[in-house]
């Protein structure tokens, strides 16, 4: 009897012996790979972070080239090369999933109540297991994300001295009329003129709303959203002098969509209560509009209008056009409360408060982000006309956004936009002088709240 006992403590110490050595090999097998794992992530969410950081500086020469410049990054400690489709360079570098070698990149292109531009940066990894391919397990997935802002404002590149993003961009009759474009041009349909005598002009070069050309002399493009401008014509500038260049099949410009200046009040309902010492005050104006006489610098919104109309009016501070108004620059808000014809036929403003390169400090002092006129985009947009009749006056600088009005103007009149003007439609008929200026480097500036870099 004693031995059987003995030896049946025997074989139970055998058993949980084994047990143990199991136990204590699938913790060592589990520590070895998950340490591995862990080192590798830690390695991940450096590149994740830095990638996002890197391209997140780049957002102010558009999400294709931040998306490149986090792309770009990350062919060192990834080991992969670009192009790499569809990034296949800073114009053609979409947002989405990416897949190298054992590497997936995801990159994602947003907008938060805080930043305008984020750039997430998500980086996954299948590792092999070492060890833990004895219970099964051959592959172990690592995944690490980054998520970075500008820092200091946000600088969105205007693209276009003019752009028609869903209709023509057209001259009708021409009669003794001029209509020049001295930036790069878009037309989702046609660009020029039903008649070749008055086609529009477009210089070979871009220049600066004074006349001189750009720095580096970069060549001007006219841009079509389909394959062919359908017959009408513009002219490049001088004639003879050569063209610019000529881009086909371009999806419409939008870059603004999310960058239009913000005002939380005063709001006025009385035209003598948004008066103070004969000058319009900035704020919401509620079934009003200021009209005629001078704005003292900031934002106007302006809600709840039928055919709002700008009559002669100007900055109380005006600088001329095309230059920096840091002292009295001005911009105006609408939205899908305001209906019917805008009228600006008599208005002179300027809304350039921050033009400068290297900028001055602070930013944007005026809070205009450089627009005049903004109307947003989307279900909440102004959706209404503009129609500029004979004689009008029309000289606006600054960022015209309006990518869902259709603008028209007819007889003898003369209109300036500087800047950047961005419409449903444009026509202009009869014998209309109007230009649409380019102001070199021209950007939206916006806030970017905590300052950017690195979010979590």
């Amino acid at each position: 009897m004693k031995m059987r006992y003995s030896s049946r403590q025997k074989g139970q110490a055998l058993v949980v012996m084994a047990g143990i050595i199991i136990a204590l090999t699938f913790l060592g097998v589990l520590v070895f790979d998950v340490g591995l794992g862990m080192s590798a992530r830690r390695n991940l969410q450096a590149d994740s972070d830095a990638a996002a950081l890197a391209g997140a500086r780049s957002f102010s020469l558009g999400t294709n080239q931040a998306n490149y410049t986090a792309m770009q990054y990350l062919t060192g400690p990834l080991s992969f090369s670009l192009p790499l489709s569809p990034c296949t360079s800073a114009t053609a570098c979409p947002a989405g999933t990416y897949t190298t070698g054992i590497y997936t990149i995801t990159l994602t292109d947003s907008t938060t109540t805080t930043y305008p531009n984020v750039l997430d940066v998500v980086l996954q990894m299948q590792q092999p297991g070492i060890f833990s391919r004895l219970f099964g397990v051959s592959q172990i997935t690592i995944a690490a994300s980054g998520r970075s802002a500008p820092t200091g404002p946000s600088l969105i590149g205007a693209a276009y001295a003019l752009a028609a993003i869903s209709g023509d961009a057209g001259v009708n009759g021409g009669g003794n009329g001029t209509q020049t474009v001295t930036g790069p041009a878009y037309a989702f349909g046609n660009l020029g003129a039903n008649n070749g005598p008055h086609s529009m002009g477009i210089p070979k070069v871009q220049t600066n709303y004074n006349g001189a050309p750009c720095g580096g002399n970069p060549t001007n493009e006219a841009d079509f959203g389909g394959g062919t401008s359908n017959g009408l014509s513009w002219h490049w500038e001088p004639v003879g002098g050569g063209n610019g260049t000529i881009g086909l099949n371009k999806p419409a410009p939008t870059p603004f969509d999310t960058a239009g200046p913000t005002i939380a009040g005063p709001t006025y309902t009385t035209t003598a209560s948004a008066k103070s010492g004969g000058h319009w005050m900035p704020g919401i104006y509620s079934g009003i509009v200021p009209s005629g006489g001078t704005m003292n610098p900031g934002v106007y919104k302006i809600i709840g209008v039928s055919n709002p109309s700008l009559g002669s009016i100007t900055n109380t501070t005006y600088t001329a056009s095309g230059t920096q108004d840091t002292n009295g620059a001005v911009a105006i808000v609408l939205d899908n409360t305001d209906t019917g014809t805008l009228d600006i036929s008599g208005a002179i403003l300027n809304g350039l408060d921050d033009v400068n390169t290297p900028p001055p400090s602070p930013r944007d002092p005026q809070g205009t982000h450089n627009f005049v006129i903004y109307g947003g985009n989307g279900p909440t947009g102004f959706a209404g006309t503009i129609d500029i009749g004979p004689h009008a006056t029309t000289d606006l600088s600054g960022i015209v956004y309006l990518p869902k009005v259709a603008y028209s103007d007819h007889g003898n009149t003369t209109v300036k936009f500087t800047g950047s003007a961005t419409f449903a439609s444009m026509t202009s008929s009869g014998t209309a002088n109007i230009t649409f200026s380019w102001v070199c480097g021209l950007n939206a500036v916006s806030a970017t709240g905590g300052g950017g870099g690195l979010i979590r």
